[in-house]
């Protein structure tokens, strides 16, 4: 607390210090050589004149600072954070807000705008940016002019726009190491004195990334092209029309994480141990595998009237196959994978302005429609298991002569099946297999698609007098799917081989394989308005109000063999050995659609939400001088709420979860200093956070809860121009997150090192489940039932049970006969009160500089080197050791030739100079994966050269 009291005097010092400054360096006008206009307040406006907290960068400021995508935008704005995520997206923070929800219906705290129009999932990492007139980063709410979804803030992409003064054209050539080809370029062709035409585009080819030491290759490669074509017409004087197409393809092996990273759980409850990373392969008995073992067969044997079925398991928990495998390289940049990743990303974007100017009001309608789409297949683990017993002399006489018609179908080669995905399910039950394989295997796909359209109008007056407004309108409507698959050999395995041993030869249960299955419907409509009162010629008022409708439909299901769960489950209208009961249970090999069947065992949730809030801001901005504007302000932030994936019953998961809220306060000062040679912009800002929503995964769910929170911090942003040839600019943040009062279970460590508490892992699903004894003795070793004999269908409890069938009614035998206080639970609840929030460093820290040296008349030659570091942070609200990311910096240099008089140049650069593995987020898997960890990795060292041209 001493450290924030400190730091609280000393930027109110700094503050007060530059704010004096400004005053003494007079009332003249100064010469200010970086002077940007942003339409921020939905009007243009110089940069410097603003009372919002907003980082610009101009089409040059991109260049220089080689700003090529989000990625980069981090390393020259404060309180910016940005990484990749789990399923196939990316996370934005902005002072310690964002993406943290997880769903087919979450949103972003962050609102991303291309040409003021807001973009729905847009494909942040896979683009880079080209022809971009300017990009406007603004931190904080923006709850009047902005509304939902920016409770972070705001990105507003400006792409350029066609214009019929003359032709125009550029192009840029670069070459790099990776065998990179890149190529951008733009021409802008005038059609008549009203009308012109403008045609951008990229392309980005290189070879991958990281090594595949399976088969040598080289994965993680790009192959992306980009296109954008633009239209401005003046059909009058005051009238200006732009409309704007764009589309992007990406087909290649990204990764959708680089790497995983664990260390080995000797026990197998868990496949790695909690809060220690490591070079391991998981233990196989804490993952999916775990349902292919003879563990499994045996117990799911007995509860289904047919014992002796262990002889058909691949594997033993007694004996971890993968203890022998070795241990993954340590190099974050080698994988070993008998299966390479399928990327394919795809995105058209349509849009169009119209702005007419009356004499003292401008009336501007936006609209848009966008259609974002992502396929990614990739290896759970990004190296192959061990092999399996079918590689053996025992289990396939065993099958062949119990099951024949299945092994000949299936396993007589010797290989297992890996199931494709399709809607109907059928998996390889259908012939749709995506992979065989001797040893385990484990393929995760990510798919979304995402359709939307949006409108709004603005009025905005321009009165001589003190008084002015702005009125608005907006809709929004955007229809969507995002599914998880993981489709992995032991599950296939089991579907067939227990379906054939226990009901018919040649059958199989379905789905074989996890699916989160979730479509999602979005609409928003607003209402808003500000008004803007001169209280004297140095001083303003502002005003504004929003009012958003929101309502959110959801249909959506998670599968994974739901007929044999709901026979393990002990429903009653499925008798054993193998039922038909209420609906098919299993279908005959070759069977190319279960969809009517799983209609009827797992039929989808449908449900609708609504919301209706209203949030707004006032500000109150003071011109001090010519050169100095000081600012206070409060904003109210909101962002809808929404549905939970479905989740197993009993693991406590409420089916939706809240809005967010947030209360914002900022101090701001914007100056030129000394007659423009030091631009200084100073911000301080205190966050009231409630319901802020968080996410963990539990039992292959991504469950959202709402955490409150308090949030403070300071930045600044400084650019120095000491002679026209010397540019040097530097950023500063520091950001303080604390978690209030927050009861929740870690799925990492769900016992809660509890020593009166232990671990089981579910054998039907891979799930842990936590039995807390409350001083009574552990059941591990007991009978099932203590009053029966032991047997097939009374076995002792061992670690490796089935949480619902075996441990709950043995809970409720003993609680019920011997008035013990057992309590069966998915986890222990941990006070997060104090915790700091995910994606959120303390400090951050960002310098460039640039001379230009004349080379005569001939050329400039231009030198620049730029320099980030941010602090470590936590990638959950938990915040423990193996949440924990460290810090991390990046050296970007570059030298670029200009030609004085003629239009080429010569740009030689070097990106992550000194080639360090950064490691920019981190996420913990299910412990159904082993609870693995995959890490995301910022882009090695690149060097090259390019060459270009303005015309």
């Amino acid at each position: 607390m001493k450290k924030d009291s400190t730091l609280t005097v000393n930027a109110a010092r700094l503050l007060t210090g530059v704010a004096l400054s400004a005053v003494i360096a007079g009332n003249a006008a100064a010469q200010v050589r970086d002077e940007i206009v942003v339409t921020s307040q939905r009007t243009e406006q110089s940069l410097q004149d603003v009372p919002i907290s907003v980082t610009a960068f101009s089409g040059g400021d991109l260049d220089a600072q080689q700003i090529e995508s989000f990625n980069d935008i981090q390393m020259n704005t404060p309180n910016f954070s940005f990484t990749r995520s789990q399923f196939t997206g990316s996370t934005i923070v902005i002072r310690g807000v964002g993406a943290l929800a997880v769903g087919a219906d979450s949103e972003p705290a962050l609102s991303i705008h291309m040409n003021d129009l807001p973009l729905d999932a847009p494909r942040l990492f896979e683009t880079e940016f080209f022809d971009v007139e300017r990009i406007e980063v603004l931190r904080g709410p923006q709850g009047t002019l902005f509304g939902r979804n920016a409770t972070g803030g705001v990105v507003n992409v400006i792409t350029a726009k066609a214009n019929p003064d003359g032709v125009e054209a550029h192009a840029d050539v670069e070459v790099g190491n990776y065998s990179s080809v890149k190529f951008k370029g733009a021409l802008n062709l005038p059609v008549s004195d009203t009308l012109a035409l403008r045609v951008a585009g990229t392309t980005i080819n290189r070879d991958g990334y990281t090594t595949n030491e399976f088969d040598g290759s080289d994965v993680d490669d790009r192959n992306i092209w980009a296109v954008r074509g633009s239209l401005r017409w003046y059909p009058t004087d005051n009238t200006t029309v732009d409309v704007t197409v764009s589309h992007m393809r990406e087909d290649d092996s990204r990764l959708r994480h680089s790497n995983t990273t664990c260390t080995r759980d000797p026990s197998g409850v868990r496949g790695c141990l909690p809060g220690i990373q490591g070079n391991d392969q998981p233990h196989l008995a804490g993952t999916t595998h775990i349902l292919s073992s003879a563990e499994t067969f045996e117990t799911l044997g007995g509860l289904l009237g047919s014992p002796g079925l262990g002889a058909f398991g691949l594997f033993s928990v007694a004996g971890d196959p993968n203890l022998t495998q070795p241990a993954r390289s340590a190099d974050n940049r080698v994988i070993n994978t008998n299966f390479n990743p399928i990327y394919n990303a795809e995105e058209t974007i349509f849009m169009a302005n119209i702005r007419h100017d009356f004499d003292n009001f401008s009336v501007k309608l936006t609209g848009g429609y966008g259609d974002s789409r992502i396929s990614q297949f990739q290896d759970q683990l990004n190296d192959f298991g061990a092999e399996t017993a079918l590689s053996g002399a025992m289990l396939p006489l065993v099958l062949a002569g119990t099951i024949p018609i299945t092994y000949n179908a299936l396993y007589a080669d010797g290989l297992l099946p890996v199931s494709g995905f399709d809607e109907g399910s059928a998996g390889f039950i259908g012939g749709n297999i995506l992979q065989q394989s001797n040893t385990f295997s484990t393929i995760e796909q990510s798919i979304g698609q995402s359709d939307y359209w949006s409108i709004e109008g603005i009025g905005t007056s321009n009165f001589d007098g003190p008084f002015n407004f702005l009125l608005g309108a907006s809709y929004s409507s955007s229809e969507g799917f995002a599914d998880f698959y993981t489709s992995g050999n032991s599950l296939d395995y089991l579907s067939a081989v227990l379906a054939s041993v226990g009901f018919a030869d040649g059958t199989s249960i379905y789905a074989p394989y996890f699916r989160s299955d979730g479509s999602a419907e979005r609409k928003s409509t607003s209402v808003f308005g500000e008004i803007y009162v001169d209280l004297s010629d140095t001083l303003r008022f502002t005003g504004g109000v929003r009012y958003n409708h929101d309502e959110k439909s959801i249909q959506d299901r998670a599968l994974l063999l739901d007929s044999f769960l709901a026979l393990a489950g002990g429903d009653p209208g499925l008798a054993p050995p193998f039922g038909m009961g209420t609906a098919p249970v299993v279908v005959p090999l070759g069977t190319t659609d279960v969809t009517a069947g799983l209609d009827v065992i797992n039929p989808r949730r449908v449900d609708t939400v609504d919301f209706d809030e209203f949030t707004g801001r006032a500000v109150l901005d003071w011109q001090m001088t010519d050169n100095a504007l000081l600012y206070l302000s409060y904003s109210r932030g909101y962002k809808p709420g929404g549905f939970n994936a479905p989740a197993s019953v009993g693991l406590g998961v409420q089916p939706t979860y809240e809005p967010e809220f947030i209360n914002a306060y900022e101090i701001g000062l914007k100056s030129n200093l000394f007659e423009g040679v030091l631009q200084a912009n100073l911000t301080g800002f205190y966050y009231d956070y409630s319901g802020l929503q968080v996410s963990k995964i539990i039992n292959r769910t991504s469950v959202n809860e709402n955490v409150d929170a308090t949030i403070w911090g300071v930045e600044g942003e400084f650019i120095l121009r000491p002679t026209d040839n010397l540019r040097l600019n530097s950023t500063v943040s520091y950001l303080n997150t604390e978690i209030g009062e927050f009861m929740s279970f870690d799925p990492g460590n769900p016992t809660a090192g509890d020593p009166d508490a232990d671990l089981f892992k579910d054998l039907t699903n891979a799930a842990n489940c936590v039995v807390r004894n409350n001083g009574a003795p552990s059941l591990i070793g007991q009978l099932a039932n203590p009053l029966a004999p032991a047997g097939p269908t009374n076995p002792l409890i061992t670690p490796f049970t089935v949480c619902d069938a075996i441990l709950e009614p043995a809970i409720a035998a003993r609680n019920g006969l011997l008035m013990t206080n057992y309590e069966l639970l998915a986890g222990i609840e941990q006070n997060l009160e104090g915790n700091r929030l995910p994606g959120a460093p303390e400090f951050s820290f960002s310098v460039g500089a640039e001379y230009t040296f004349p080379m005569g008349t001939f050329a400039e030659v231009t030198p620049r080197i730029d320099y980030y570091w941010q602090d470590d942070f936590y990638t959950r609200v938990f915040n423990t050791d193996g949440d924990l990311v460290e810090g991390w910096d990046v050296m970007n240099a570059q030298v670029t030739v200009n030609s004085v008089d003629g239009p080429w140049y010569v740009r030689f650069f070097m990106q992550n100079v000194l080639n360090d593995e950064q490691i920019t987020g981190q996420y913990l898997q299910d412990q159904s994966a082993g609870l693995i960890t995959n890490i995301f990795l910022q882009e090695p060292r690149r060097y090259g050269v390019a060459v270009g041209a303005r015309f």
